[in-house]
């Protein structure tokens, strides 16, 4: 399918944020659930080291996935040929998507990081 008008463009671009944002929703809901039950029980304090390096490492591969995936989006569909309008103008629709994805990751990290730390 060839994406011929910005519209259409805008239009993947956003519905690919609101796809990655459920994965981070989904990331962020089980870090808070599994520290409330750290919380609870107690592990000892190696364990817990390893285990809240793996979650932000989980966050922060999370947080990845947006700018992932719309930078194989426009690298294929220019690439292929399906994106028939100019990079500079794809690049402008991309604006306003990254700068919510960017205040989104960081409102979670404000929240999450400090509960993170050992």
């Amino acid at each position: 399918m060839k994406i011929t008008s910005p519209e259409q463009v805008s239009s993947a671009i956003w519905r690919t944020l609101f796809i990655c944002s459920l994965a981070v929703l989904a990331i962020t809901a089980i870090v808070v659930v599994r520290l409330t039950s750290l919380y609870v029980n107690p592990m000892p304090a190696s364990e817990q080291i390893v285990e809240m390096a793996y979650w932000r490492i989980s966050l922060l591969l999370a947080f990845q996935s947006a700018p992932l995936v719309w930078m194989h989006f426009i690298y294929k569909g220019y690439k292929n040929e399906l994106i028939c309008i100019p990079l500079y103008q794809t690049m402008t629709l991309l604006k306003v998507p990254l700068a919510t994805w960017v205040g989104g990751c960081f409102i979670a990290v404000i929240f999450l990081w400090p509960m993170l730390k050992v």
